[in-house]
């Protein structure tokens, strides 16, 4: 009798930790779709948000951004994602189709070669790019995979 109810007290449990991962897998999708669908002024200021969380105080001046990165707010953060978070955009093509200026990921539409250093200016006009690093930054903040993000950006940007 007392094993039965052991065996039905870890049933119970294990179900229970089946719908709670359930519930929290269709809440995470729920918030990819819902970044998916933001336009630039959420997007940017979902961003600017969580990279105050993240980066406390920190010097962006240091960075030595040039000119053409205040442009706009939306491509400050753009910049700013791009070097905090290189390697990340780094993961992923972009969609913009500026692979004919050699272009091999996000990365280098921020940063010359996709590496902080010396910045590409590419990024600055173009709403795909910094777009799409907002919304990889805020996806990974989230919690979604690479192959996760992969998947929204084919939704997005149909390729």
């Amino acid at each position: 009798m007392k094993k039965m109810k052991i065996v039905i007290w870890v049933s119970a449990l294990f179900l229970f930790v089946l719908i709670t991962a359930a519930v929290l897998a269709a809440d995470k999708e729920k918030e990819v779709q819902k970044i998916g669908k933001m336009g630039e002024r959420e997007l940017t200021a979902a961003a600017k948000e969580r990279l105050a969380k993240k980066y406390p105080g920190e010097k962006w001046e240091a960075y030595k951004f040039p000119k053409y990165v205040f442009i706009s707010e939306a491509v400050q953060m753009g910049y700013k994602i791009a070097v905090k978070e290189y390697q990340q955009l780094a993961k992923f093509p972009c969609y913009c189709f500026c692979e004919d200026m050699g272009h091999k990921n996000l990365a280098y539409c921020f940063l010359d070669k996709g590496v902080p250093g010396k910045f590409d200016d590419h990024a600055s006009t173009c709403n795909i790019c910094y777009t799409q690093a907002m919304r990889a930054f805020l996806w990974k903040e989230l919690g979604a995979t690479d192959p996760e993000m992969l998947r929204a950006f084919k939704e997005i940007y149909g390729k």
